[in-house]
């Protein structure tokens, strides 16, 4: 059973160390990233803090997850197509009412979900935090020296009091750092290590920043954002109180006396505004109606828009009819762009049209309109390692770090395993990587006249009697032979390896027996 262990954790580490190789190659290579997720937009599917991998598809879908950069910024957005081409997808997130405002082609997508882990983005945060890669890191690399100090603490205490008995078990075989620095076992060991430091120095360059270099802390700074409101008349009746309905109050269909207008208040710098409704339904279907032509516009700047809820809704009923596809509810998104200092500021208020009611589509945070700021300045660059043609973003390298940590981890475990099942591999080491302690090297020791020979079974039993005496272990080698003995009073114990005896009467130096008596 335990060799079963053995080998089955030998190749866990094999496949984490191929699979952590890989997934790092696919993430330097941009053909596959890591995504976190957040918030609620892919709610069931997806919940916040699972972690997603995305990999690069020649073709996308309707009904593939997938991500993209938000407005070409470094925001990432996960959620499902719906409709649209390779020219421009209509993506929406599945708990969400309304599509989302970009329309990303094929080359701007990063790629199609293909592996998802419930809440691994939680505990891969955890796991990659700075402090928890400089502890891994202490712990492995220290590993080996802390075997080593016990095992010399055990000779010390053996040392100490040399009456204790020993275990006539089979003996165990410590590991310890002189194990994994033998040949062959040396240079993987050397890599294993190397590659722990640089997965630990990764992962702590990765985590002891945003992934964005310089991104701004706040919309404030940008100079742009938009105050949006609307209204409309409505007959007498119990559903309001007077002839008019103002945001963000629903707009109930029964009792609308005429059409929606909308309000839109601008802050930053003067340029020009045009308004659109832009159509989408669940289908798939999306559509853009102008409603307004530029019209100039300066900083406190006020525009309105008309909302024919009925030829919306017409337009959007002949589209059904043609693609045979639904479109309840219906997504109006009004967008009022402004044109100044070059750039184009479009933001939105998403509303959701249904036969009976128009409401707003996120109704939180909204007091009298909806604000919304946009990007003035340039998108901020996300903090990337150059090397040559290669370059790894921070937001990669969370991840990868990761997995290379837990790869290079399993790997030393593998090449320690190896080194402990390999072991000394001749009688004599074994012999002296169990019982050294106790063992004295000498020249080869001539019989004293009169002294008798006994020759014991095991070299456990001469160590018990050594202990048992207060007596040390002389030891030398000849001829491939090696001899262990005990003098003792007018007896000497002796084992030696292999099979063959030979005469105790080889040449030698006789001042070794006497120095072995420490009585």
């Amino acid at each position: 059973m335990r060799n079963l262990l053995r080998r089955l954790l030998a190749v866990t580490a094999a496949a984490a160390a191929v699979t952590g190789a890989l997934l790092g190659v696919l993430l330097a290579s941009g053909h596959a990233a890591v995504v976190v997720t957040h918030g609620v937009s892919m709610n069931p599917v997806y919940y916040q803090g699972d972690l997603v991998a995305v990999a690069r598809a020649d073709a996308y879908h309707v009904g593939d997850i997938v991500a993209y950069h938000v407005h070409g910024g470094t925001e990432i957005a996960l959620h499902r197509i719906i409709g649209g081409d390779a020219n421009g997808f209509t993506i929406k997130g599945d708990n969400n009412q309304s599509t989302d405002i970009d329309h990303p082609a094929a080359d701007q997508i990063i790629g199609r979900a293909v592996l998802h882990v419930p809440q691994a983005g939680t505990a891969l945060k955890a796991l990659t935090s700075p402090p928890v890669l400089a502890l891994a890191a202490f712990a492995l690399l220290g590993g080996g020296t802390t075997v080593l100090t016990r095992r010399q603490r055990r000779r010390a205490r053996r040392r100490t009091s040399m009456s204790r008995h020993l275990e006539t078990g089979a003996p165990s075989r410590p590991l310890a750092l002189d194990q994994l620095l033998q040949r062959p076992l040396r240079a993987w060991t050397a890599g294993t290590l190397v590659a722990l430091a640089l997965s630990a120095a990764l992962g702590a360059w990765a985590w002891s920043g945003p992934t964005e270099a310089g991104a701004p802390t706040s919309q404030a700074v940008q100079g742009r954002s938009m105050d949006f409101s609307y209204s409309a008349p409505v007959r007498p009746s119990p559903a309001y109180d007077g002839t008019t309905v103002s945001s963000p109050d629903p707009v109930f269909r029964k009792v609308l006396a005429g059409s929606v207008t909308v309000a839109y208040t601008y802050h930053g710098p003067a340029g020009t505004a045009s308004a659109a409704a832009e159509l989408s339904a669940p289908g798939g279907w999306h559509a853009t109606i102008p409603l307004t032509g530029p019209q100039p516009i300066g900083d406190g700047g006020t525009g309105k828009a008309v909302l024919d809820l009925a030829a919306l809704e017409a337009r959007a009923q002949a589209a059904a009819q043609a693609t045979g596809t639904t479109t309840t509810p219906l997504a109006v998104a009004l967008v009022p762009t402004v044109h100044a200092d070059g750039t184009d500021y479009a933001p939105a208020l998403k509303l959701t049209l249904a036969p009976l009611q128009l409401s707003l589509s996120d109704p939180t945070g909204l007091s009298t309109g909806q604000k919304a700021a946009g990007p003035a300045a340039p998108a901020a660059k996300e903090r990337s390692l150059a090397l040559g043609a290669w370059s790894l973003g921070a937001a990669a390298a969370r991840p990868l770090s990761a997995g290379a940590l837990a790869a290079a981890a399993l790997a030393l475990a593998g090449v320690a395993l190896a080194a402990r099942r390999r072991g000394p591999q001749d009688e004599a080491a074994r012999v002296r990587a169990r019982w050294g302690s106790l063992m004295v090297p000498v020249h080869p020791v001539p019989a004293a006249p009169g002294r008798a020979t006994v020759d014991v079974d095991d070299i456990a039993t001469l160590a018990r009697l050594a202990e048992r005496y207060g007596l040390l272990i002389l030891t030398w080698s000849r001829s491939g032979v090696e001899t262990f003995i005990v003098n003792d009073e007018n007896i000497t114990y002796r084992y030696r390896t292999g099979a063959a005896q030979v005469p105790l009467s080889e040449a030698g130096a006789e001042e070794g027996a006497r120095g072995g008596h420490t009585r």
